[in-house]
């Protein structure tokens, strides 16, 4: 599993809201391409956005048809349709499959417990067997079109990635932390295939202050043994932005995985 954490105060240089939007989407993108299944929004003291962060990066992980369900009309996504999708395997279209897995929500919960779920199309589906709240988002599997019957289920690929709020010093107690900077060195190629066997979590800095700059400001102190890595070298700009530090960094960790053979046979 590859986790990346960004800090509450990403968007700390940013006041137009659809600049806002873009940034988080570019992030989501990262995200999704490169297959990250968690996205840490760690605190930052100077700047707490981490709702709206949090908000806006979930509704872009969300299938478009479940978006109206789970996502109710406010100020703070008005912007957020505009982005382009994600196309991860999770957002299926309206042509169904007989043991395709996909993700619905649950609309009614008849009185002997069959629940009733969007799956995207026209009709609802029977799930029988499931303690699901109503409202609750649930992955399925088709087990057949006519009747139109689904399964709880578990999908065998890349799915999308999961949002959570934490603080840094709970995320700097993992195992395999990699801190991303200018101001570390360039990592070796046996590190970076070791690595490629692991399950990484990168922290990234804001637009204005680095990983170290943050830590010293909050009074952080960080472990010793943990890694630190420069991911682009020889930089050719002042300064690289948080988006683009994010994109490079995980093409260099996707492309190590790669030629180490690390699921290469699950690559989309």
């Amino acid at each position: 599993m590859v986790t990346i954490a960004i800090p509450s105060s990403s968007l700390i240089n940013e006041t137009d809201e659809k600049i806002k939007v873009y940034k988080i989407g570019s992030i989501a993108r990262a995200a999704a391409i490169f297959r990250v299944e968690e996205i840490i929004i760690y605190h930052d003291s100077i700047l707490d956005e981490s709702d709206y962060i949090a908000e806006v990066l979930e509704y872009l992980e969300t299938p478009q048809y479940l978006r109206k369900y789970l996502f109710p009309l406010k100020r703070t996504l008005r912007y957020a349709g505009i982005l382009p999708p994600l196309a991860i395997p999770s957002h299926k279209t309206k042509h169904l499959k007989a043991g395709e897995v996909r993700e619905g929500v649950v609309r009614h919960v008849a009185p002997d417990g069959t629940r009733w779920v969007d799956i995207g199309v026209k009709a609802l589906a029977s799930l029988a067997g499931s303690e699901a709240p109503k409202g609750a988002r649930v992955t399925v599997r088709v087990c057949s079109k006519k009747p139109l019957v689904v399964e709880e289920a578990e999908p065998d690929e890349y799915w999308g990635y999961k949002v959570r709020k934490a603080r840094i010093q709970d995320v700097l107690k993992r195992e395999e932390v990699v801190i991303t900077s200018r101001h570390c060195r360039v990592p070796e190629p046996q590190e970076l295939k070791e690595m490629a066997c692991l399950n990484p979590t990168f922290v990234f800095g804001n637009p204005e202050e680095g990983v170290f700059e943050i830590f010293k400001r909050m009074g952080i102190e960080m472990r010793e043994d943990i890694k630190c890595w420069n991911t682009v070298p020889h930089q050719g700009t002042r300064t690289v932005r948080l988006e683009e530090a994010i994109f490079a960094t995980l093409s260099i960790f996707n492309l190590c995985r790669y030629y180490s053979g690390v699921d290469r046979g699950d690559l989309l």
